[in-house]
Order: structure tokens, then sequence, then C-alpha cells
């Protein structure tokens, strides 16, 4: 075919066909045929892009933060769903878009204002100062680096930075503000009567053909729950270690060997003068100070005292400069250096230098090492052997079974005989999750997903905790089916009961307002002859809750009457209301307090703010090619 090909176009065919291609090329360039999408890219946004491990990073903070907001009400399943890591998606898009058009207007974060905020953040502050120790071990814990937290830092703060100018440049009138109060502070006059739907429900008659008919019209609303069993293999080194012992004399020559672990690190009790440079007081000038200080004690003047007067650590500055126990790695390189060349009690260091500034140093107190015996360190030297032992073991098996799931995922049986494990077994379990291995979010949604659930297949393994893992496979398959007509039949009476006993109640209050209305018969008449509730000339205002939010939004959307009451009927609590509405009074301007006046005027510039962001985003997303890839979510 392909020579065929070759051998027919020739001449100008060939010529006017390799032009075609050419014209493509020409303009876009052979790369943008090779490759439309970066291959680690979820989406491009312009010439930026968002990584598939910048997403997954994103997105998994995120889940971490609602799972902290909600507790017990937190869904695992739910926010793992793929329209929800679409709209995170789109928030990152969107964050995107608002920091380049923030670089593009020449907007920046100096170094000086992201040093300040960060100095201010409460997590790396000790006594109320910024403490660079405290903040690199808080970045630490988080798997960050100063780099890459400052970096994150800056670009949010940019995607912050032009809301927040476009806010504070939103201007808002008087007008504008007296015009929200007068609706805000709107009242309305009104009577009303209520009709309450309870009364209803015992004239409600529902025979069982009508429970039928609402059954086969609505069969989904009476599912039973989807369940699914599953076989599995657990993969647990700890449980297969738990049994390994060591002989005395193993034991003994490995606390021999590594004796020094088990002494406790020496611990010194120290005291020292801080004196910082500041803007009245230079480096030079700090370390003259500290240097005068420092002979002072040596001619015999009381260091507390001197502490108490010229050290800048409000930490211990009221203590005499007393710093308390110290061990290695406590405080920073150079004091720690210059406090373990001291060797006696009391010894004062020359001053030495460290960011803090400059600082004299007395030792006030040494503790030596404390070393354990063998019988105290015993069972932590057995508890390393067997955790040392179940790392080396869950290395050599998980890849082991790894090897065996791709190479035939069809069943468990090779991996239980390689591998000399037993293939278990749960009981049913719904989405929600069940007992043991389906207690974990990610078995029940592997158990769930298409790989398992539709194709039968042995799951990817699943990683549940250090040196633990299972991989899984379909047991059986409980779907979700219509539940029998007797089980859900009381359930449906009193669905149609309610159903009814409101379009009574509310037929009802049709009725008397028409009366009211076309017959001229009073609320209050009305109300004895029918033993119903009456208010009169009652005044509502849009925050008076009491009556509920229904009453209250169709309440003050009723137009204004004329010279005339008007009469409507609403939905009220536990039934229906007829409204005699009087009266329609505009909040006054002039009572309101400038509190009130500064919080009004607040919510209108910031809704007047979000609308002008919502449409710059629009406007970036019309003029920046944005490009997604789904399967890549």
């Amino acid at each position: 075919m392909l020579q065929a090909i070759r051998e027919r176009v020739t001449g100008v065919v060939a010529i006017f066909i390799l032009g075609l291609l050419a014209v493509p090329f020409l303009f876009f360039g052979v790369e943008s045929y090779i490759r439309a999408v970066p291959q680690d890219a979820v989406a491009t946004v312009g010439d930026a892009e968002i990584s598939t491990s910048e997403f997954q990073t994103s997105f998994a903070r995120y889940r971490a933060e609602l799972r902290q907001q909600q507790g017990d009400a937190y869904d695992e399943i739910a926010t793992n769903q793929p329209v929800v890591r679409r709209q995170h998606l789109e928030s990152l898009i969107d964050e995107l878009l608002l920091r380049q058009h923030a670089q593009e207007l020449g907007l920046t974060i100096s170094p000086g204002m992201l040093r300040d905020l960060i100095s201010q953040i409460p997590a790396f502050q000790h006594d109320g100062r910024f403490d660079p120790q405290l903040y690199q071990q808080a970045l630490r814990a988080s798997g960050r680096t100063p780099r890459g937290f400052e970096r994150e830092l800056r670009d949010d703060l940019m995607v912050r930075l032009l809301p927040t100018t476009v806010s504070f440049s939103t201007i808002v009138t008087e007008a504008e503000i007296d015009r929200m109060l007068r609706l805000e502070n709107e009242t309305r006059r009104l009577s009303l009567l209520e009709i309450p739907i309870a009364p209803f429900r015992d004239e409600v008659e529902v025979d069982d053909e009508r429970i039928r008919e609402y059954f086969e019209a609505n069969t989904d609303d009476f599912l039973t729950t989807e369940e699914v069993s599953i076989r599995y293999i657990e993969l647990d080194a700890t449980e297969m270690t738990a049994d390994l012992e060591l002989s005395e004399e193993e034991l003994r020559q490995r606390y021999e060997a590594a004796s020094q672990r088990y002494l406790t690190p020496e611990n010194r009790r120290a005291s020292h003068i801080l004196i910082e440079t500041n803007a009245e007081r230079d480096q030079d000038q700090a370390r003259a100070l500290a240097r005068q200080l420092y002979e002072r004690v040596l001619d015999g003047e009381s260091f507390s005292e001197l502490a108490r007067e010229y050290s800048d650590d409000p930490g211990s500055a009221d203590e005499g400069g007393d710093l308390g126990w110290i061990e290695a790695g406590d405080m920073v390189e150079e004091f720690e250096d210059a406090l373990f060349d001291l060797t006696v009690s009391g010894e004062v260091s020359e001053p030495v230098r460290s960011q803090f500034g400059w600082h004299v140093i007395r030792l006030e107190e040494i503790r030596p090492p404390e070393g354990m015996s063998f019988e105290q360190a015993r069972d932590e030297i057995l508890a390393e052997y067997r955790e040392r032992e179940a790392e080396e073991l869950y290395i050599e098996m998980s890849e082991r079974l790894v090897d065996l799931v791709f190479a035939d995922d069809s069943t468990l049986a090779p991996l239980a005989d390689e591998l000399g494990l037993e293939i278990r077994q749960t009981g049913p379990f719904s989405r929600a999750g069940g007992e043991g291995v389906a207690e974990s979010r990610r078995v029940v949604e592997a158990a769930f997903s298409d790989m398992v659930l539709l194709d039968g297949t042995v799951s990817d393994p699943i990683e549940l905790d250090r040196n633990r893992m299972v991989v899984i496979q379909l047991d059986e398959h409980f779907p979700a089916e219509p539940r029998p007509l007797d089980e859900v039949a009381e359930d449906i009476r009193q669905r149609l009961i309610s159903a009814d006993a409101r379009s009574m109640a509310e037929a009802q209050a049709e009725s008397l307002r028409q009366q009211a209305v076309a017959e001229g018969v009073a609320l209050a008449e009305l109300a004895a002859d029918e033993d119903l509730e009456f208010s009169d000339n009652e005044t509502v205002g849009r925050f008076d809750f009491q009556h509920g939010p229904d009453f209250l939004n169709r309440l003050f959307r009723l137009p204004a009457p004329d010279s005339e009451a008007s009469y409507h009927v609403l939905p009220r609590n536990q039934g229906f209301a007829v409204v005699r509405l009087e009266q329609v009074e505009p909040g006054n301007p002039v009572l309101a307090s400038p509190q009130e006046r500064d919080l009004v005027s607040q919510q209108i510039r910031f809704a007047r703010a979000n609308a002008e962001l919502m449409g710059l985003l629009d406007y970036l997303r019309e003029n920046t090619r944005v490009r997604v890839v789904e399967e890549r979510l």
C-alpha cells in the first residue's frame, strides 16, 4: 500500500500535498504536533503549567484541611470525586491567572514585606518574638524547606494582592450606604392568620393501591445500600517478625557495640546576657557593651543583676539571664560552641556573636551523661532488631508482591502460594467502609473502583501503614436493589399523608384569603370562625428569623401595598399563613451608628470587589489559552 501511494503521489500532486502540510508547520512549528501539553502537566495556562505532582500535593492539602474542619462529618469518598478534583483544579487555574496578571501589572512582594509577614506568624514565635529555630523546625515537620515555603507564601500573597487592591480601590458613596440601610432595616407591618398542617393529617386516607403506584414511580428512592465483600492478602512485616528472638549473648554484644547510644546526653544549665543591635546601637557598639559587661562580671559584679539591667532577651532577663538546662542541638551553633567550651561552674565566656546579637554566657552547672544498663536497654535492642528485620523483610516481600500482581492480576492464589500468606475475606461493606481492612478509605476506594468492581482484577498494592500493605479482589457484589414494598410501605404512607395535608392546608389558606378579599371578612373574624391563631398589627424585620426563612424571603419580595392592604398566602413554619400586608417602612439611615455605617460600607465594597474580580477572571480566561488533561486529574 505504501509503495502504491509513493508511486502515485508524484509531480504536481506531490508538491501540492507537501505545500499543504508545510503551512501548519511553518506557522505553528513541529513541536505543536509532537507535544500539545507537557507530559507532566495536568493543565497549561498560557505559557505556564500546573504539574501533576503540584496538583496532587495541593489537592491532598485541601482534603487534609477539610478533614480537620469537618471531623467525623468528613466524607473521604465524596471529596475525592472527579467533580471535586476538577473544581480544585479550576481554583488553581484562577490563582495562576491572577498571579500572571499581577506580574504583568508590575505588582511585587518585597523581601522585607515577606520577612515581616513570616516573623508575625504565631507558629514561628516564642514568647511573642520570631524564633528562627522554631521556624526551621516547623517547616521540617511539614515537609517544607524555607525557600519552598517562602516561594509558596510569595505566590499566595501575589494572588491575594490583586483582589485586595481591587477592594481598596472601590469607592462607596454615602448615598449607597443610605440606600443599603433603608433596605436592610426595612420593616413590614402586617396581620396574619396561621393554618397549621398537623390537623389535616387525620383527614387524609391513603389506600394500598396509591402506595403501590407511588412506589413504582419512585423506585430509586427506596434502594438498598450497595455493598461488596472482598478477598485480600495482607503483608504485615511487623506481624511476621513479632516472634523473632535474640539470645542473651547476641543482645549483650549489640549493647556493647552501641553502648554510647544508651547514654542520656550531657546537659548544661546556663545564663546569658544578650545585647542586640537596633536603631540606636550598631554592631560595634553592641560588641563594645557586651565586652564591658563581661569585664564587669570578671571584676566581681553580679551577673544576674547585670542581666536584669542590660539583657535584651525578654524571656530570661527577669530571671537574671537563666536559660535553664540545655543539651546539644537546643541552641544556635555559636552559642553552643561557647557554652560547651566552658568547663567549670561559674565560668563566663567572652562575648560571642550569633544571629540574635552578642552573648555573654555563664555556665551554672553540668549534668553529665547517664548510661542505661543492659537490663534497661534490653527491650529496646530487641525491638530495634525486630524493626530492622521487618523493614528488610517488607522491602523484599513487597517487591515480590508487586511483581506477582503485574504478572497475573486475575487471582490471589499465586501470591498466597509464593509468599506463604493467607487469603482472607471481609464481610459485606458499603462505600462508607466496614471493619478490619475495610476501615481504610484507600481499601474502600479500591474495592469500588472499576478495576476491582467491574473488571474483577486484583487491585494495585495498597499501603495501609508503615511496613503494611494489602492487595484485594472482589469476592461478591451486592448491587443496590429496590427494597420490598412491604418494608417501605409505611414510609410511603407518611410521605403521602404529609403531602396531602400540606395541600389541604394551603387550599384552606387560599380559600380564607379569597373570603377576606372578595367578601371583606376580617382576618380576626375568620380566625374565630375556624378556631385559628391570629396576630394583629405585627411589625416584622428582615432578621426576625423566628418566622422561618421561607416566610421572610417571600414576605420581603412582596410589593408594597397601595392605598389599601394586600392579602397573600405564604409558607410559615409548619404550615401556611394568610398575610394582610398593611405597610412597608424603609429603614432610617439617620438612626444608624458610625459602626453600622462602616459595616455596610465594607459589605458593599466586598460585594462589588468580588463582582469585579469575577469579571477580571472571565476576561483573563477569555484571553488566555487554558488546556486541561482530564485523564491526569
